[in-house]
């Protein structure tokens, strides 16, 4: 339980610097919509995507951990946590959201492109889905469902087992959100493989406007709650 609240609260304490990071990432990028220099948008991109990968490289080490911290983070209100799929946003919420940031201006080659990605990805979100819940039902099948319902008066052998079926539920969530992982960053990525510099810039001052807009509805919710 030490080592839990050890991954819990330094894994919070760094998500919160990088919550105040992002907010000026944000910033940058919507003060350069309208900036004609590529070079300059390039370096920023750059920029941003290197600070979503270092949460990703965060959140994986905290999940090796404590897996379950990361399907139910605490740092993130209810709200937030019920549009979380796999430990984060569903991959295809970035069509939407590059619809929505550049839609109008992007040419019927671009379309095509994206169009093709969609698909891909919405083949494989559901394959993770499937596997999820695969999870879900380990959990309510026996052995499993009969260990937890007898966990107080477990014997020695079962106690074993409980703690092998444990083991292997962790493994499995684990791997199931490095997938889902996998996949958002995949489909981010061909995503702007498709885009203009400049819209790459809109695309992510969208996509950060989104996630902050949740996170701060999921703030108000819960203090008009409380």
């Amino acid at each position: 339980m030490a080592n839990q609240r050890s991954v819990r609260e330094s894994f919070a304490e760094y998500f919160e610097g990088w919550e105040v990071q992002h907010k000026t990432y944000l910033e940058k990028l919507i003060a350069n919509q309208n900036e004609t220099e590529e070079e300059s948008l390039r370096h920023l991109v750059e920029q941003v995507l290197c600070h979503y990968q270092e949460y990703y490289n965060e959140k994986i080490k905290a999940a090796e951990s404590d897996v379950f911290l990361m399907f139910s983070p605490p740092w993130f209100s209810s709200f937030e946590r019920t549009l979380l799929w796999a430990s984060g946003f569903r991959p295809s919420i970035a069509f939407r959201l590059v619809r929505e940031s550049v839609g109008v201006e992007l040419s019927e080659e671009q379309k095509a492109r994206i169009a093709a990605v969609r698909e891909k990805t919405r083949r494989v979100e559901k394959e993770i889905g499937e596997a999820m819940a695969g999870v879900q039902e380990s959990v309510a099948a026996q052995p499993f469902y009969g260990l937890v319902k007898r966990a107080a008066r477990l014997v020695d052998g079962e106690v074993s087992e409980m703690e092998n079926a444990v083991e292997e539920l962790k493994a499995v969530m684990l791997a199931v959100m490095r997938d889902a992982d996998c996949l958002r960053q995949h489909t981010a990525g061909e995503v702007l493989e498709v885009l203009t510099p400049a819209q790459k810039v809109k695309f992510l001052a969208g996509t950060s406007q989104f996630w902050l807009q949740s996170r701060r509805l999921g703030m108000e919710i819960k203090i008009t709650i409380v």
